[in-house]
């Protein structure tokens, strides 16, 4: 199990990141999404999105802010696309969303 904080803060600083759910569907409409991350409290209808795209999609167990203050941004995100992980591990997530579902 990785540190899903330490891995999303890596993400931002070493490889390419969009913040936003407005941001992140569309990065995930056009393919370049390689994982969606998602707050808690992100709103129902992009979490709807999100999830019938063809990208794997991982709930982060937190709010909005915490999502945000684990990307070290001082707003609050509810979802994020990963594009290039950079040197982080957050890629690792997929095979606990593999391992999670039914």
């Amino acid at each position: 199990m990785i540190n899903v904080d330490r891995a999303l803060r890596s993400s931002i600083r070493t490889g390419k990141v969009v913040l936003g759910s407005n941001r992140t569907v569309e990065t995930g409409l056009d393919g370049q999404a390689k994982l969606i991350v998602f707050a808690v409290d992100c709103p129902a209808d992009v979490r709807m999105q999100l999830e019938i795209m063809d990208v794997p999609v991982y709930g982060y167990q937190g709010l909005g802010k915490d999502l945000g203050s684990a990307c070290g941004k001082p707003f609050s995100v509810a979802a994020l696309a990963i594009i290039e992980p950079g040197d982080s591990e957050i890629m690792a997530l997929q095979r606990e969303i593999r391992g999670v579902e039914t």
